[in-house]
């Protein structure tokens, strides 16, 4: 999840390249890297942005082209690249999950527990928002409620270490009733929000009579056997990376609670490269409103629903996501016209972190790097 109202700067940032203070750091590599089926520009490309961070660092790739999946995993360790194994390792994704989220808003208006994405969340809750803003599913999706974009400005000072951890429903509940301030009105503007992945994740759960974990692994994880995927980090405790600060300190891992459905996924990068594999069909077909975009950020950039539509990076637009708490950093992106998709998931903290957009260029580089 990324860090208070910042995501549409960081877009922005992304949208015109990403610099940094300091120096391009070049470190030796060890033999065993060159052995992938990628091509020597690209596991240069990766393993030179895995130079950029501190000792302990790793990065696991899946890049999908055709029907064919590649993995490429790599660890900084006493300031040496080394290879890694680490494609069934697992990773916190952060916002990443917001995609799966949208994914369940779909099969709910499918499956007639929500009747459409335009219909105003209000009658599905049983508290009023503050000053009663008429908010659709659309625009809770798509990041154009109005809602703010997390849900206090001191939310990474009160427990910058685990900042939801206290964020239970009762407590979301109570915000939405009686702190909340509406950036706009809904559907004006785009801002990307927390806040309202939440708030659409506990409607899904309460129409569902069910937890957000029990619809992940019934409409998504289950049928697609991503048997590493989960909001619930005790079941993959033995695979789980350690998670490291951008300065290389080790980290807690996040506690999402109530907030769950914008941030709270674990999961691997073959799990991510099923789903991807598996997105391909089902955002030509039953998905495909999840890629048609609603609103235009920037010359760059537009916001679907869940997904973002990247443009001017590549000969033609993609689909892509990232995200971040504070020991992980994740990207991904599919090309729908050219069926090939990229996974990045690190362990290297998004917060605060100066560097953390050379991820996401890693992502566009790596889609932009196939000839043909």
């Amino acid at each position: 999840m990324n860090r208070i109202q910042q995501m549409s700067w960081m877009i922005l940032l992304l949208a015109a390249g990403c610099t940094f203070s300091g120096k391009v750091v070049r470190l030796p590599v060890t033999d065993g890297l060159e052995h992938t089926a990628l091509s020597a520009e690209q596991t240069g490309m990766i393993t030179s942005t895995l130079a950029q961070f501190p000792d302990h660092s790793q990065i696991a790739v899946a890049v999908l082209t055709g029907n064919e999946t590649l993995y490429f995993g790599a660890i900084r360790q006493h300031d040496t690249i080394r290879p890694c194994n680490n494609a069934n390792s697992v990773f916190e994704i952060g916002s990443i999950t917001k995609v799966f989220t949208t994914q369940l808003l779909m099969d709910a208006v499918r499956s007639g527990k929500i009747k459409s994405l335009d219909e105003p969340v209000a009658s599905y809750l049983n508290y009023s928002i503050k000053g009663q803003p008429d908010i659709t599913f659309r625009q809770l999706a798509s990041h154009t409620s109005g809602l703010p974009g997390n849900l206090s400005a001191s939310i990474f000072t009160t427990d910058a270490a685990n900042p939801y951890k206290k964020w239970d429903e009762e407590k979301l509940r109570d915000f939405l009733q009686h702190d909340v301030a509406m950036h706009d009105a809904p559907g004006q503007n785009y801002l990307y929000s927390n806040v309202g992945m939440a708030l659409l994740a506990t409607i899904l759960c309460s129409v569902s009579e069910r937890d957000y974990e029990f619809l992940l692994q019934q409409n998504i994880c289950d049928p697609l056997h991503m048997d590493h995927t989960t909001t619930n980090r005790d079941q993959i405790s033995s695979d789980l990376v350690q998670g490291y600060n951008w300065k290389g300190k080790p980290t807690e891992n996040w506690d999402m609670d109530a907030m769950a459905g914008a941030g709270a996924i674990l999961s691997t990068v073959s799990d991510l490269a099923i789903y991807a594999g598996w997105s391909m069909t089902a955002l030509h077909q039953s998905l495909i409103d999840m890629t048609l975009p609603t609103v235009q950020i920037n010359d760059d950039l537009q916001v679907a629903l869940g997904w973002h539509v990247v443009s001017n990076k590549t000969p033609e637009p993609f689909l892509w996501h990232n995200g971040g708490t504070g020991g992980y950093k994740s990207s991904m992106a599919i090309d729908l016209n050219n069926g090939r998709s990229v996974v990045i998931l690190t362990n290297i903290g998004a917060t605060d972190n100066p560097r953390k957009g050379l991820i996401d260029q890693l992502c566009f580089d790596l889609v932009n790097s196939f000839e043909g």
